[in-house]
């Protein structure tokens, strides 16, 4: 194919994608109370305000749109691989299909892991110190960004062994080499868990942090078959 018509491809996968994150969040702007209830369940017995007159709307449109990109993800996959799977062999595309399939199972895993477990940790932990006496509030725009960095952060940290998957069709860079740095991906993966968790707890970076070894590992050991 010309370069002109890789460029019309391009073209084609991106407005797909766009309408299918506009369509998502559509969607989510529609269901956005039963979302926000939702959020805000997480931590009962907090009052939620707004500190500014555009920061309700502002959290709703983000809402929405973080909504959007979740609904639409499995549009999004599926337009890079009908882009990039003329790059691979046969072989290589026959196993390119569930890679894309475990990229998104992997990436729901990881929000779920997040909500069910890092969330409710981090936020009890924080509002742990609030001294007695005094009546918990929150920015509803803050406390959106706050969950939805940790959300997606954590679906996006999951999808480290499809990165891996990916090296080794690709052949960049082989097992032996990712093994031979595993010291560095452990104390790599605990410092990202820092950054990513909302709290300064032990429990919570150490649950993420030991996430991401296992996926490391567990990844090593199928690079084998890929490579």
């Amino acid at each position: 194919m010309s370069f002109v018509g890789h460029l019309s491809e391009l073209r084609r996968a991106l407005v797909i994608s766009v309408l299918a994150i506009v369509l998502g969040a559509g969607l989510g702007f529609y269901w956005h109370n039963e979302f926000l209830r939702l959020l805000m369940s997480q931590v009962p017995g907090v009052r939620f305000v707004i500190v500014s007159p555009t920061e309700g709307f502002a959290a709703v449109l983000r809402l929405s749109i973080l909504l959007g990109l979740f609904v639409a993800l499995p549009i999004i996959l599926r337009e890079i691989f009908w882009f990039v799977g003329p790059a691979f062999s046969q072989r290589q595309r026959l196993l390119l299909v569930p890679v894309l399939l475990a990229s998104y199972c992997l990436f729901v895993l990881g929000v779920c892991f997040a909500w069910f477990t890092l969330l409710p940790l981090g936020v009890s932990f924080l509002i742990g110190f609030t001294p007695q006496g005094i009546q918990p509030m929150l920015s509803i725009g803050r406390y959106v960004d706050f969950t939805s960095t940790l959300l997606f952060g954590t679906g996006l940290l999951f999808q480290v062994p499809v990165l891996m998957l990916l090296v080794a069709l690709l052949r960049l860079v082989s097992r032996s080499t990712l093994l031979s740095r595993r010291r560095f991906v452990y104390l790599g993966s605990f410092v990202v868990a820092a950054v990513i968790t909302p709290s300064v707890d032990i429990l919570t970076q150490s649950l993420l942090g030991g996430t991401l070894i296992f996926l490391f590992d567990e990844s090593s050991f199928l690079m084998r078959w890929v490579s």
